[in-house]
């Protein structure tokens, strides 16, 4: 069936999956949230450090979501997600952390305003914060 033919009979094709930036210093922690974000259908481009993340951001304005963790070496999740959001403005931003959601203001989060994911998370909890933000973003 052609792509008119298929569209006059109310076929629409799929739409194509949606990308995720994942940003984790922690390989097991990359591995795991990846797993779980994949197995979703997303695409997901992981990095593990800010230099890793905004080389990736360059070469893929297609990312709709920079998930990223609050504490890590070099750049802090909040320094990261502030040059991110420069070359990506329009992607949803999803701070992640093992640390307490009372300790974030430390960490120049605001729980009012940011949209934060405690760690460990549960797959449900991933799938409902991803579409939450994804429903939001503005492309």
């Amino acid at each position: 069936m052609t792509g008119n033919a298929a569209a006059s009979a109310g076929i629409l094709p799929a739409a194509p999956p949606q990308t995720i930036l994942m940003i984790d210093d922690d390989p097991a922690m990359r591995t795991i949230l990846g797993f779980s974000i994949t197995a979703l259908g997303y695409v997901v481009l992981a990095a593990g450090d800010g230099e890793a993340a905004l080389q990736i951001a360059r070469d893929h304005p297609e990312i709709r979501l920079i998930m990223l963790d609050v504490v890590m070496s070099g750049l802090s999740g909040r320094e990261l997600a502030d040059q991110l959001k420069i070359q990506l403005p329009e992607s949803a931003v999803l701070f992640c952390s093992g640390h307490p959601a009372s300790m974030m203001s430390h960490y120049n989060i605001d729980l009012q305003l940011e949209h934060f994911l405690q760690k460990p998370c549960r797959p449900l909890d991933i799938r409902q914060k991803i579409e939450e933000l994804l429903a939001t973003a503005t492309r």
